[in-house]
């Protein structure tokens, strides 16, 4: 299974990078067509990112390491710290939140990207390869702060979403929220618990690559959402 995973790496890597690109077109056409639009806007800007995420690593594949490459890496991790946070106002309007809640959450998702910002640019990269993928990944002389800035990040936002999603779908009879945290959290475990090279090394790893699979069904299920918003 590990083997069909690092072989078929850049070519699904190009898939995803499509579906978000995708994924980018329907999120603004919904919200010029108001469904659901300021989730609909706030994902598609997510998605933004989720594509330059996606293109940088498939890109891998051409670009050598060097300068240009691991300047683009660099702001992989920049945008990722930087519209992570926007999950929270995302949850937020699918509630219907009133405006002065509204306002109390964008301070604190503000707050949130600009310790995400500081954390991004703090991450120190190397040099990794595995299959025919050649990326600058985190390495461990990263320091702490921006480490437990960047897990956190990567974990909290999906307890929020799984919380309001089970909320939503016992109130609204809508279940995509509650999946697209599920599915996020689900391949963030696979990818931890799988995505280890056996030998222990972990320039080996594909942690980054499994946890992909779960950011497109994130997507997926919270276009769902808009959809079936779009309808009430």
């Amino acid at each position: 299974m590990r083997k069909m995973l690092i072989a078929t790496m850049a070519p699904v890597l190009w898939i995803l990078t499509l579906f978000d690109a995708v994924s980018i077109f329907f999120m603004f056409r919904a919200y010029r067509r108001q469904k659901a639009s300021e989730i609909s806007l706030l994902t598609g800007i997510l998605c933004l990112g989720l594509f330059y995420d996606s293109l940088i690593l498939s890109g891998g594949a051409l670009l050598p390491f060097g300068p240009l490459l691991k300047t683009l890496s660099q702001f992989r991790y920049i945008l990722h710290c930087v519209l992570i946070p926007l999950l929270f106002p995302i949850c937020a309007h699918s509630l219907k939140a009133s405006k002065k809640t509204m306002k109390l959450i964008w301070v604190i998702s503000v707050v949130i990207m600009l310790i995400g910002l500081y954390a991004g640019i703090s991450v120190i990269t190397e040099e990794r390869t595995i299959g025919a993928i050649r990326r600058y990944a985190e390495s461990e002389m990263t320091g702490r702060f921006a480490d437990t800035v960047i897990s956190l990040l990567d974990t909290v936002h999906v307890f929020f979403m799984i919380g309001i999603g089970i909320y939503l779908w016992i109130r609204k009879k809508n279940p995509n929220m509650f999946f697209s945290g599920f599915f996020m959290l689900l391949f963030t475990l696979l990818g931890i618990f799988l995505g280890k090279d056996p030998s222990g090394d972990r320039t080996q790893s594909l942690m980054f690559y499994i946890s992909m699979f779960g950011e497109s069904l994130m997507v997926y299920f919270l276009y769902r959402f808009i959809r079936k918003e779009g309808k009430a």
